[in-house]
């Protein structure tokens, strides 16, 4: 797409950054949550609209939904690479290199944060305001508030 629009006359509408994330939130359901992780990764890992950091709530990680999501990406090929959060807590093998990072592979970033509020400045800081995603319980107001404070082209909730 970057190089279509740079260097030929054809009208193109196109998105060529895609670093987008999902967030799983304190009350995201243990059963749904690794299901939607492991679909936003691996369905099409090279796809603009594809996960490349995963924001894990810090209660996530506690309650063991953040564990589930990890070990069901790992057992689908993703290597997962850590945040600073991320690594002084154990989840990651390896660190990130850098916050923001459109992989386009198996690769993903994972991070801990304290609530929405940390999640959605982040995803404002390092995104590309492509897709973001949030999994939640089904009638969490965080939800709600994650779609309306969320600047993307997609935000999505569960």
């Amino acid at each position: 797409v970057s190089y279509i629009k740079a260097n030929t006359k054809i009208p193109v509408l196109g998105h060529a950054d895609g670093v987008c994330h999902v967030y799983i939130d304190s009350s995201a359901p243990a059963e749904v949550a690794p299901k939607i992780v492991v679909d936003s990764k691996t369905d099409y890992p090279s796809a603009c609209n594809a996960m490349e950091t995963l924001l894990v709530h810090e209660d996530a990680v506690s309650n063991g939904v953040a564990a589930k999501c990890l070990m069901s990406l790992r057992a689908e090929g993703v290597k997962c690479l850590g945040g600073p959060r991320a690594m002084k807590m154990g989840l990651c093998e390896h660190a990130a290199k850098e916050m923001k990072c459109e992989y386009g592979d198996l690769t993903c970033m994972v991070e801990v944060v304290s609530n929405v509020d940390e999640a959605i400045d982040w995803i404002h800081a390092y995104g590309s305001g492509h897709t973001e995603s949030i999994i939640c319980a089904p009638d969490s107001e965080v939800g709600e508030d994650f779609l309306r404070r969320v600047d993307a082209a997609c935000v999505f909730k569960n």
